[in-house]
């Protein structure tokens, strides 16, 4: 068990004059902007945080699989509630982005191990950010989206203030222009948490409050924490719940939440990130039976100290007919639909530079999928050859990926070329020699 040390009176000073303002927005989004006043009182809460490390090693493959619904688009409607516990939240309907002729909605679950990332490139050319995995994640998940050309992201959600979910998020923030950014009114006594705020407010930007009824975009929904709901110190159940609609689909994102959460949920999604790495602690049969999901995604670390996934869920998931990816077997998974077909690509390598478009969403064929296994190969290995590793930008070390050392900068480097320059390897990471 990790101890973290309580906030001192420099981090409440920061908090009490951490001004989180947002512009006006209409009045039926439900947005809730942070004034000086919540800033300080809302994110000085105890709570615990749980230890979880990520192991992010393995090896890849590539496999690719079509999922075309055999329901008319105008049977398979999105659509959810929220449970009326609270006068201020009632029934709330998702809405859905209208499908455009050849664009599709492409969400990237990107390998970290035992933590979570969804990187999100919407139909519309904007992008979305839904957690980033541990500390040690961050370089990975901004070269991952560096890779793919992006250098603003419009929506950023920190589901939640654990350290699995929002470690990187201070090296995103800090590397790309940001839109707008999400949070749950809840805080962590941790470190990283207080240094995410402390980069929100170096970088000018604000935060709108995670609560159910918030449409960040049109067909992006939050769908919980519900307004006026309180979980206390489990800051699972805090989650920001995230739908996002896309024609006749609907992507479900449950970050951690558990059992409570979902009991107020109603839902029918095709495609669902899996709560809390496949704990049996966080899954409901008749809420997965409920959601009827036809993919889903588990992100969890290879070989991890918790047993994860649960065996309960995973046959669970398999008895509502999904068909399962995980991030510990598949690596980073990309699911992408143009509103009525869905199509997988799993196996991709975080470091790749290119992430090959989409075959039609009624299928792929062996030449696709030769492309795909091609691009991946090519990624696994840097430009100069021979296995990658890690430097700062002044020190004398070399490391591996998730290294405590590369919390400030992180280069990737091939080994030939790190010995060459005379860097030793790291003696805490024990890198490749």
């Amino acid at each position: 068990m990790k101890w973290y040390r309580k906030p001192g009176l420099s981090v409440m000073l920061l908090l009490t004059i951490f001004v989180i303002s947002v512009g006006m927005l209409a009045a039926s989004s439900g947005c809730v902007p942070y004034t000086a006043e919540t800033a300080a009182s809302e994110y000085t809460q105890a709570s615990s945080v749980p230890a979880e490390a990520a192991v992010t090693d393995g090896t890849s493959t590539a496999i690719i699989s079509s999922h075309t619904s055999q329901q008319p688009a105008e049977v398979k409607k999105p659509a959810a509630t929220i449970g009326a516990e609270t006068a201020e939240t009632t029934a709330a309907a998702v809405k859905e982005m209208k499908s455009d002729a050849g664009k599709v909605l492409r969400v990237h679950f990107i390998d970290v191990g035992q933590a979570d990332s969804a990187f999100i490139e919407l139909p519309d050319g904007k992008t979305m950010l839904i957690d980033a995995g541990n500390a040690g994640d961050g370089p990975a998940v901004v070269q991952y989206i560096q890779n793919l050309g992006y250098s603003t992201i419009d929506y950023v959600v920190c589901s939640h203030p654990h350290e699995d979910h929002i470690g990187g998020m201070a090296d995103v923030i800090n590397n790309f222009t940001i839109g707008e950014i999400f949070m749950p009114k809840v805080a962590a006594t941790t470190q990283t948490f207080e240094d995410l705020l402390s980069t929100i407010q170096r970088k000018g930007y604000t935060i709108t409050t995670a609560q159910a009824g918030v449409e960040i975009a049109p067909g992006i929904s939050i769908l919980s924490p519900a307004a006026g709901s309180d979980y206390g110190s489990e800051l699972n159940d805090w989650s920001a719940v995230i739908s996002v609609c896309y024609g006749s689909r609907t992507f479900l994102f449950l970050g951690d939440a558990g059992t409570s959460p979902e009991s107020i949920l109603s839902i029918d999604a095709d495609v669902v990130k899996v709560s809390h790495h496949g704990s049996r602690t966080a899954y409901s049969k008749s809420f997965y039976e409920e959601l009827s999901p036809e993919i889903a995604v588990i992100s969890v670390g290879q070989s991890n100290t918790y047993g994860l996934p649960d065996e309960e869920v995973l046959q669970g998931l398999k008895s509502t007919g999904a068909v399962i990816y995980r991030t510990d077997e598949n690596k980073t998974i990309v699911v992408e639909s143009d509103g009525t077909g869905i199509t997988v690509k799993a196996g991709v390598i975080p470091s790749a530079s290119v992430i090959p478009a989409a075959s039609s969403a009624a299928g792929t064929d062996a030449a696709a999928a030769a492309e795909i296994s091609a691009a991946t190969a090519a990624a696994a290995e840097p430009a100069s050859g021979g296995v990658t590793v890690y430097k700062t930008k002044t020190g004398s070390k070399y490391h591996q990926a998730g290294c405590s050392y590369l919390k400030d900068s992180s280069i990737p480097i091939s080994l030939e070329d790190a010995k060459a320059e005379g860097l030793t390897p790291c003696s805490r990471c024990d890198p490749p020699e």
